[in-house]
Order: structure tokens, then C-alpha cells, then sequence
């Protein structure tokens, strides 16, 4: 990217994590008992890195929407692998009728007190209807849930099997000696297997389960996954987003922005995947790395050169300081200069932004706000930033 735009140290901070989240499996120090889900979890890393350079190749392309589709399946990966790596927490939900709730915590108060201690708390959420019980997770026999453990999610994960033939299609394609009503069975058990934990609605009430997503991390990822879910879908305001709303658009033009945010992801995503796997590696059953220190190092200074961004690391910006003052500002209908000193807010007094690549565009132009009298001294000023839309 560097041979046709400036992005300073951004291009070798994103290829020194890829290439570190593909090498994992050298860093196993000699030991004298292996374990399968660790040497799993380094294949899982290797394949995230595969993932994220199909996007950076695709923003080098100027494909941008295809960048950030592929994107979105890497924070997808990424959050899976949290769970996999670091859970030891699972929910498993059920519909209750109301009148029938103090009966069903009787009977889970039953079973927690006898044959079934892994559950550790229930609540009922009205709304739903859903009766929510998180289980512990999956430790050595007789060890009392202390000690080793694996994550809940290792053994279901591969229970999700995408190319099952559903009933919809059933008796519609020619399956040679399959039985249909075997394939309908398996589909009907892997479709529940999916929407009952790994639905993006289920990773992140697992994750928060699991304390994973914090501080305010959740809102973050929540912002991110729904801005990069856009292009997802053949609709017109993603397109015009990244290329313009004019005819002809700006498609197949190299634009600084958008290659900067995809850069901006792939080291967010691979930093944070690379602290997922190394917290990961301390936990019993351990697992020793070799020069891990130089690994964090890299993971650290990679995060400084892009913490304005600020997403799964990082504070608010000087931006997003003064952003915050407008949004008090506006609601209080109370124009002039403001009581607020944007410096003095304490970094979770800042709320998150709403839409990263219009947020990317403005840090790069300085700008005076007129009924407030604040200004924003943009760091890397470019004078295209004003007339990027």
C-alpha cells in the first residue's frame, strides 16, 4: 500500500502481527505433554491471519466493500476465538412460561444442590421469555471446577455443520443413497447448535458471561460489527459510503481513508487475537511460548501507532473528547462556550463514536466549531479530508 499512499508505520505494524498469529505453532516451547485444543487454537490464529490478509489484499485492489465483508467475518473469528481460548462460562437458554418460572427454578435449585453443580446462576428475562442458565465449564473429573479447564465452547463449536442439507431443500436435490430424514435430523441439531450459542447475539451474552468485553469493550464491538455488517448487504448507502453518491462513483479509485481503516482493523483484530492467545497460554493446562516478550513488544508498540482508533484498545481521542462536549452541548440546548473542559473529562465519561470511516475522515482535518468555540487540531491534517463527501 505504502508504493501508492502514505500510511506511515501502519503497513508493517499489520504484517508483523500476521505474520506472528501464522508462526504460533514455532513458539511451542519443548514440553514434555502436548495438548490438542492448543495446538487447535494456533491453527484457529493462523487461519484469522489468512482471513485478514484476503481483506488488506483486497483494499491494495481498492475492492474496498469486499475488504471490509471479509473484515467482518475476522471480528466474527475473533470473538469466537475469545470464547474458545479464554471461557470457562457458557448460557444455555430455554422458553418458560411465566407461570411456570418459580417451578423451573425449583427444579435447576434441585439440580445444582445434586447432580448437576456445574450451574452456577439462572435468571429468567421476562422480555424473551428465556430462561437463562450459565454453566460452568469443563474441568477434570473430581477437581471441583478448580485447576485445568477447557473452554464450554471447544466441543460445540465443530457440532455446526454449514453445508447440511435443510428440509427446505430436501427431496429437491439428488443425494444418492443419503437418507433424507437422517440429513434433516442433522440439519434441524446443527442449526440449533449455531442459533443456541454462535449467533452474534449469543457470542456476545457469552462473552459478557465470561467477563470478556470489558472495560465497555461490548459497545465497541457492538458499533464495529454493525458498521462493517453494512457492507455485507447490496445496499446503496454502503456503497456510497466508501465511493460517493454520484454517477459515475469513485469505485475502483484508490482512497486514503478506507485503506487506512482496513489497516486500522487488521491490527486491531491481530493485536487483540495475539493477547487472547497469550493470556490464553498461562492458564492450566499452561503452555510455555518461546521469546513471547518480544511478541508483546511488538503487539504494544503496534497498538501506540494506532490508538486513535481506539477500538479493543486505547482511549478517547482529543476528536472524541470534544465530540463528547458537543453532544452535552447539543442536548442541552445551551449555546457559547461550554462548562465542560474536554481535557478534565475522565476517558469513560467519553461515549464511543458511531461510524468509524466518517470519524477516520474528520481526525484528518482541523476544524473550529463556531457555537461552542472549540477547536479539533487534527494530528495528520489532509487537505481531502473536507471534501471527502
Amino acid at each position: 500500500m505504502t508504493a501508492h499512499d502514505d500510511h506511515g508505520t501502519l503497513p508493517s505494524h499489520a504484517a508483523t502481527l500476521l505474520n506472528r498469529l501464522e508462526e504460533l505453532r514455532g513458539r511451542f516451547a519443548p514440553a514434555g505433554t502436548s495438548h490438542m485444543q492448543h495446538m487447535e487454537y494456533a491453527q484457529r490464529a493462523a487461519l484469522l491471519a489468512d482471513m485478514l490478509r484476503g481483506s488488506w489484499a483486497a483494499a491494495a485492489d481498492t475492492r474496498y466493500a469486499a475488504a471490509l465483508v471479509v473484515t467482518r467475518s475476522g471480528l466474527e473469528h475473533h470473538l469466537l476465538d475469545r470464547l474458545l481460548f479464554l471461557a470457562n462460562r457458557g448460557v444455555q437458554s430455554w422458553g418458560v412460561k411465566a407461570t411456570d418460572v418459580a417451578a423451573e427454578e425449583k427444579r435447576l435449585a434441585e439440580l445444582k444442590a445434586g447432580p448437576r453443580p456445574d450451574i452456577a446462576r439462572w435468571w429468567h428475562d421476562p422480555r424473551t421469555g428465556d430462561m437463562n442458565v450459565v454453566i460452568r465449564g469443563l474441568f477434570p473429573e473430581a477437581s471441583r471446577g478448580r485447576g485445568a479447564t477447557v473452554s464450554p465452547y471447544y466441543f460445540r463449536v465443530d457440532r455446526y455443520d454449514p453445508f447440511i442439507i435443510g428440509r427446505r431443500l430436501t427431496g429437491k436435490l439428488a443425494r444418492g443413497f443419503a437418507d433424507a430424514n437422517v440429513e434433516e435430523r442433522w440439519a434441524k441439531e446443527s442449526q440449533r447448535e449455531w442459533y443456541g450459542h454462535f449467533t452474534y447475539e449469543r457470542l456476545r451474552a457469552n462473552l459478557d458471561v465470561n467477563r470478556l468485553l470489558v472495560p465497555r469493550l461490548g459497545v465497541q464491538v457492538d458499533v464495529h460489527y454493525a458498521f462493517l455488517s453494512a457492507f455485507v448487504h447490496p445496499a446503496r448507502r454502503g456503497y456510497d459510503l466508501l465511493y460517493g453518491s454520484t454517477i459515475p462513483s469513485r469505485m475502483g479509485q484508490r482512497d486514503h481513508y478506507c485503506e487506512e481503516l482496513v489497516l486500522l482493523y487488521l491490527i486491531a483484530i491481530a493485536a487483540a487475537e495475539l493477547k487472547a492467545f497469550g493470556r490464553m497460554s498461562r492458564r492450566k493446562p499452561a503452555l510455555p511460548l518461546l521469546d513471547w516478550e518480544a511478541v508483546e513488544r511488538e503487539v504494544a508498540e503496534a497498538r501506540l501507532a494506532t490508538e486513535y482508533f481506539w477500538f479493543l484498545s486505547g482511549d478517547p481521542h482529543q476528536y472524541d473528547r470534544i465530540e463528547e462536549v458537543h453532544t452535552r452541548v447539543w442536548r442541552r440546548w445551551k449555546w457559547g462556550p461550554p462548562d465542560i473542559d474536554w481535557r478534565a473529562l475522565p476517558a469513560e465519561g467519553v461515549r464511543y463514536y458511531p461510524n468509524p470511516l466518517e470519524r477516520l475522515v474528520r481526525m484528518h482535518h482541523t476544524t473550529g466549531e463556531m457555537s461552542t468555540g472549540l477547536v479539533f487540531q487534527s494530528p495528520f491534517d489532509r487537505s481531502d479530508a473536507a471534501y471527502r463527501w
